[in-house]
């Protein structure tokens, strides 16, 4: 969100009232401060080390405001969370020796290279995304339906979200898919991007569900 849209947000939640919750996993790949450096009192910041260093490091942080510190702790206790010894004990050495920040500096540098090969196997197409993150919203051509064009290219292994998993209701999802960019080889991902744009630029019924 730009500087505008944020300050947007901010405004109404403070004006209804809401507590904003911000998953900030992902705050690693770019410079921007949470919406909590701007509205302290009014947001709870959740991170984690699991996309910073690894899946297996399942330590997560909140971060609270005063007022929402007791009840925050509450449902932490009631939910019965908790971290391993080791866990915290691998985060405290990996965060105090710089493993954390070099690794990532690295994934910064990999999701930006990520970012460029996509946009330059899919630049005859229409995509929305952060040139720092590590996926991609793809609007679908106009002879492409996204359940079909998941269906498609399921069957060339290629693995998309359909636009329907993010809609807040049904009937309300654009004609788009959610590309995720990470878990693949730069290798693979290339090689999928290709394929992917190929089937974009053949029609549906090329691809009937016999194939």
């Amino acid at each position: 969100m730009n500087a505008a849209r944020r300050e947007d947000l901010l405004r109404v939640a403070e004006k209804l009232g809401i507590p904003i919750i911000e998953d900030n996993v992902y705050g690693f790949l770019d410079d921007e401060p949470p919406l909590a450096a701007l509205s302290p009192d009014n947001c709870v910041v959740i991170d984690s080390l699991s996309k910073k260093v690894a899946p297996g490091l399942t330590l997560g942080f909140v971060v609270a405001p005063r007022r929402l510190r007791e009840t925050v702790m509450a449902s932490v206790r009631s939910g019965g969370w908790t971290a391993s010894g080791f866990a915290f004990a691998a985060a405290d050495r990996l965060m105090s020796d710089g493993t954390v920040a070099e690794l990532a500096r690295l994934k910064r540098l990999d999701a930006v290279a990520r970012q460029r090969l996509a946009a330059d196997r899919l630049s005859d197409f229409d995509i929305q995304t952060n040139g720092k993150c590590f996926h991609l919203w793809l609007t679908l051509p106009s002879h492409w339906r996204s359940q079909a064009l998941v269906a498609a290219a399921a069957r060339r292994d290629i693995a998309l979200t359909p636009s329907t998993t993010f809609a807040a209701s049904p009937g309300h999802a654009p004609n788009a898919v959610r590309l995720a960019l990470a878990a693949p080889t730069m290798d693979q991902l290339d090689a999928g991007l290709r394929t992917l744009s190929g089937i974009l630029n053949a029609r549906e019924e090329d691809f009937d569900s016999t194939e």
